[in-house]
């Protein structure tokens, strides 16, 4: 289990790291950065870490039906299946709560004064 969680995050630190420098690219030097382009960088980067970790969840949570399946009466195996989709649902939904934060961000950025009308 823990070769799987150190695969995942690794794969999960080189996806977020290639991403950061094809956007670094993008920008060629000695060019200025508006508000507009921050705001385009970080709302492709979050849209991209959520489909990604949307993905990774569901695969997860297909992977723990498949362990709890096949744990027959073993209660141990039953718990650690039990405390797997605990631990998934969890990352989800701070992965679905970073979305919203990032868009609220965005929305707070763009047009402050409609955002509390």
């Amino acid at each position: 289990m823990k070769f799987y969680s150190k695969a995942i995050s690794s794969a999960l630190v080189l996806t977020f790291l290639s991403v950061l420098t094809v956007n670094a690219q993008q920008a060629p030097p000695g060019v200025p950065i508006s508000l507009n382009d921050l705001i385009s960088i970080s709302e492709n980067i979050g849209g991209f870490l959520m489909v990604i970790g949307g993905i990774l969840a569901g695969i997860a949570v297909v992977w723990v039906g498949i362990v709890y399946m096949t744990s027959g009466s073993d209660s141990a195996k039953v718990k650690g299946a039990k405390d797997m989709l605990k631990a998934v649902l969890i990352g989800a939904l701070i992965i679905f709560g970073s979305g919203v934060i990032i868009n609220t961000i965005k929305a707070l950025a763009t047009n402050p004064l409609q955002f509390f009308q």
